[in-house]
């Protein structure tokens, strides 16, 4: 967070901010409310869970981890869903290794105990890199961050036999394969050709792709264009809603930070808000885009 020094600029800043997004939601009265979008949503459940696994109860948290997952297969966001549950895991009470080979070596068969442990390991390798430009990060960084991934990969794969119908580890070696350019020799554009086949109606690998197959990683807009299009055949009209809104705030982000065309990146700002009326992204990229 930037923290403005100097009060009259940081006061005239939020208001100006607020008085936009005010203007913005006014427009767009009829806008879509998107459930989909995570918006203060309760760490309870994941709590619970994260404090079984610390009390080394591994078979309780396996049965919540399922229950949860099967709800959530029954209700929009479907995988989605279950995977932000799965993060939050890391974020409630961020786990350490021992823990989490713990589980894994305690319950082999545990799909939910490999999947963390991709999980686990793929934040390792994304923190080891950094977030700077290729540029600016060192071979030691590429090293570290290549290490991990190949242990997190080696999880993803087997959770993947232990469940051959889920697609949610594909939404993690997605990831790894994007960050290191393949993944158990497969790109980032395969893993999700798989994700899709292994399960039509996964949601989470699709959302990634929406950020890791754009042009600055090497995809295209056009591919993901197309896999909305497709999508339509196998996912819930508010899914495809939810995964085109994804698709507009990764072509605003490419106009604002890669074309530095900002008059573009607001007007997609705008269509994403437009689509998703409680977007904060979509409001903090209009704000950053007005001045």
């Amino acid at each position: 967070m930037i923290v403005l020094k100097r009060v009259g600029i940081a006061v005239t800043t939020i208001a100006k901010g607020a008085l936009l997004a005010g203007l913005l939601l006014a427009g767009h009265a009829r806008a879509a409310q998107c459930p989909l979008v995570p918006v203060g949503v309760p760490l309870a459940e994941a709590f619970q869970v994260s404090q079984l696994i610390k009390g080394d109860k591994f078979s309780e948290a396996d049965e919540i981890l399922e229950k949860l997952h099967q709800k959530n297969l029954l209700t929009e966001g479907g995988d989605l869903l279950t995977m932000r549950q799965m993060f939050d895991l890391q974020a409630v009470s961020p786990m350490n290794e021992n823990l989490v080979r713990k589980w894994v070596d305690a319950r082999p068969q545990s799909f939910f105990g490999q999947l963390n442990a991709g999980i686990f390991y793929s934040i390792k390798a994304s923190d080891a890199r950094g977030g700077e430009v290729a540029s600016k990060t060192s071979k030691e960084q590429f090293k570290r961050m290549h290490e991990f991934n190949v242990i997190a990969t080696g999880y993803l794969l087997k959770a993947m036999e232990l469940d051959a119908s889920s697609a949610m580890p594909h939404h993690v070696i997605l990831t790894v394969a994007a960050y290191d350019g393949q993944a158990a020799g497969k790109t980032a554009a395969q893993w999700l050709q798989i994700a899709i086949q292994t399960d039509p109606k996964n949601l989470a690998a699709r959302v990634d792709a929406t950020y890791f197959l754009t042009p600055r990683w090497g995809g295209s807009f056009e591919l993901l264009d197309r896999m909305v299009q497709e999508s339509e055949k196998s996912l819930s009209a508010q899914n495809v809603h939810y995964l085109r809104y994804n698709v507009v705030l990764a072509k605003a982000s490419h106009e604002k930070v890669i074309a530095e065309n900002n008059l573009k990146a607001h007007e997609l700002y705008k269509e994403a808000l437009s689509m998703c009326e409680n977007s904060s992204k979509a409001r903090d990229g209009i704000i950053r885009t007005s001045q």
